[in-house]
């Protein structure tokens, strides 16, 4: 579980990292505050500016008549890029009906023996939604990946974790043999174990006490009685051992705690109301009775967890050993 948490912080960060990034760089970069060029030369200006700045040239050469001035206006443009900018020109004073302006334009193209190009199709200022488009869809896309990723990773953990419990067979009641309890005594009703595993919140076992001929008289098991902390997994505290008799119409119930839970004055108040509080050590068994029914039940395994919980507060792992027995009556025989 510590490694799953791991895991997920780190594609976490990378998941923020790469969101970071797109909307710094794309988003804000490019559309909110685009980069703002400064002390540009006129051939870098955009084609609708060119065609102003070429009106503005031949008004200078119309005034002064000096193609020397005129030429020097133009240092470092290409022909490629003086012929669209006066076909431009041209297009765009004769849409304001100016002859003038356009006769100086065709008169300062003479001088600089610049061929007449056929005027392209008028560009349109490119706005936001179109600016930062193709970004949004880059950041859509890769969200998408890492959501889809992210759900497989997860859906990967849960079928490994479900694949490392046991199978539900390995847990299921193993009743031993009749002729193993010759000379020992009355043979159980039902020997069962179980574990509980730190993760398993939904933890719940119950077993069926039946006869040799199939008889159900009733059953026992151990479930979630309390837990502490806050945050996955839940941290469980205590334990709810118990037995139900069909011939008593009852359920007994004992709460088997940690150390913590045991000591806590606290707790074991809350508690009270759910059955005697029983403390979980192994070496320590303790029984569970109904008129015709009892259950010995002992802790053959017990582990606690770490972390920023009181110690011994909470359980990573517990086994709980029942043998279930029917009671004995007056004259030594066993009620069924």
């Amino acid at each position: 579980m510590e490694i799953v948490n791991r895991t997920t912080l780190i594609v976490g960060i990378v998941i923020g990292f790469i969101v970071g990034l797109v909307l710094g760089w794309f988003v804000i970069g490019w559309g909110i505050w685009p980069v703002e060029w400064t002390d540009a030369h006129s051939y870098d200006l955009a084609p609708d500016a060119k065609a102003e700045y070429v009106g503005l040239v031949a008004d200078s050469y119309r005034q002064h008549n000096d193609p020397t001035q005129a030429a020097a206006f133009f240092k470092g443009w290409t022909v490629e890029e003086m012929q669209p900018a006066f076909a431009d020109a041209i297009v765009k004073y004769e849409a304001e009906a100016r002859p003038d302006k356009v006769q100086a334009i065709r008169d300062l193209q003479m001088i600089l023996g610049i061929e007449e190009a056929v005027p392209g199709p008028p560009e349109t200022k490119a706005g936001l939604w179109d600016r930062i488009r193709v970004p949004c869809l880059v950041f859509v896309v890769v969200l998408l990946v890492l959501i889809l990723g992210y759900v497989g990773y997860r859906q990967a953990i849960k079928r490994r974790g479900a694949a490392a419990q046991p199978a539900p067979a390995a847990r299921r009641p193993a009743v031993p043999r009749a002729e193993e309890w010759e000379g020992v005594g009355q043979p159980p009703l039902g020997h069962f174990f179980t574990t509980y595993k730190l993760g398993e919140d939904t933890y719940d076992e119950s077993f069926s006490v039946e006869t040799a001929m199939g008889e159900f008289l009733g059953e026992c098991g151990v479930g979630i009685s309390e837990t502490i902390g806050a945050g996955e997994p839940d941290k469980v505290t205590a334990f709810e051992v118990w037995l139900f008799d069909k011939s008593d119409i009852r359920t007994v119930t004992k709460v088997l705690m940690s150390d913590y839970a045991f000591h806590d004055d606290a707790l074991r108040a809350k508690l009270a109301p759910k059955g005697e509080a029983v403390l979980a050590q192994p070496g320590a068994p303790f029984t569970l009775e109904t008129t015709s029914l009892q259950v010995q039940v002992d802790v053959s395994e017990l582990v606690y967890g770490e972390g920023n919980l009181p110690p011994n507060s909470f359980f990573s792992k517990l086994t709980v050993e029942l043998v279930a027995t029917a009671k004995p009556v007056e004259g030594g025989a066993s009620s069924f």
